[in-house]
């Protein structure tokens, strides 16, 4: 039988005999060369974000934010994991570092984080994986659960300011061997009433102005808002609770307590916020002059 050699093989035999009363003694040395084919396993990953961690926070709402991030090794290769927190354009840094983000595995993701989760912010680039998401085997996968939470005494500063991030995992084998996915985007907001609208002054005969304005256009529906016409060294002039689409105030007597040109602008707090407040209105221009203690007379200014 004819038997076909899958390498080119080489041996060099060498035998020594020695004579004497010892006997002989033979050493035997080969060497050879085998060729064969290298098969390298595949490198993959994938990353799925699910939940509810797109959220605007309010005052009155201490719940966190949860999610699931689901990692799956889908190459050959055993892979060890990191994970990285990106952030879009004109996202507001210092709300990241304001929110807090808790990681952690286990049998299932509800909205209290137990005690071993990975605790971090937003803002955090490299957050840590919790261990038993640090390494999968080929095929396998893992589920991280996710919760971010603003803390009430952080909304009314941070007011109308949002976060838009991204979660990246990569793969490693070695250091040279990598894989990355990248999640979809989620955005968290804090509520903020936009600025009272339409700012406007006109006379009101004989010796007053009335002041109008429309609510802020985001306020939520049906709310009783209250505004506050402050001057500005923000003394409160004015201030009224009204659910109405327009509002109006007339200023005369003593409402301002000295002549000259006063700025005032109108601030606006949602109470179902528990105390959030709007951005200022645009400046209004008043006049306030007196002739002796009982005529006090006021005009509208144009800007």
């Amino acid at each position: 039988m004819i038997r076909r050699l899958l390498g080119p093989i080489a041996a060099i035999v060498t035998l020594a005999v020695l004579g004497g009363a010892g006997g002989a003694t033979a050493a035997w040395m080969a060497s050879a060369s085998v060729a064969a084919s290298v098969s390298s396993a595949t490198v993959a990953t994938t990353a799925q974000l699910t939940g509810g961690l797109t959220t605007t926070y309010r005052a009155d709402t201490s719940a966190p934010a949860t999610g699931q991030l689901t990692i799956a090794n889908t190459g050959g290769a055993p892979l060890s994991y990191t994970l990285a927190t990106q952030l879009g354009a004109g996202s507001s840094a210092a709300l990241a570092e304001k929110i807090a983000l808790r990681l952690w595995t286990g049998s299932g993701c509800g909205t209290t984080a137990p005690s071993t989760a990975e605790n971090t912010t937003l803002a955090n680039a490299a957050p840590a994986l919790p261990t038993a998401a640090r390494t999968l085997a080929p095929g396998a996968s893992v589920v991280v659960c996710v919760a971010t939470q603003l803390d009430a005494q952080s909304v009314s500063p941070m007011a109308g300011q949002a976060v838009t991030a991204t979660f990246a995992v990569t793969g490693l084998v070695g250091t040279s061997w990598t894989t990355t996915a990248t999640t979809a985007a989620f955005t968290q907001s804090v509520h903020g009433l936009a600025a009272s609208g339409a700012p406007a002054c006109v006379q009101a005969p004989p010796h007053g102005v009335q002041l109008s304005w429309a609510a802020p256009t985001n306020r939520s529906a049906g709310a009783t808002l209250q505004y506050r016409l402050v001057d500005k060294a923000n003394v409160v002039v004015k201030e009224l609770s009204s659910s109405a689409a327009t509002l109006s105030v007339v200023l005369g007597g003593t409402d301002i307590t000295a002549d000259g040109v006063h700025e005032l602008r109108i601030v606006a707090t949602e109470k179902t916020a528990a105390g959030t407040v709007s951005s200022d209105s645009s400046t209004l221009l008043v006049r306030r002059t007196a002739v002796g203690n009982s005529n006090i007379k006021y005009e509208c200014v144009m800007p």
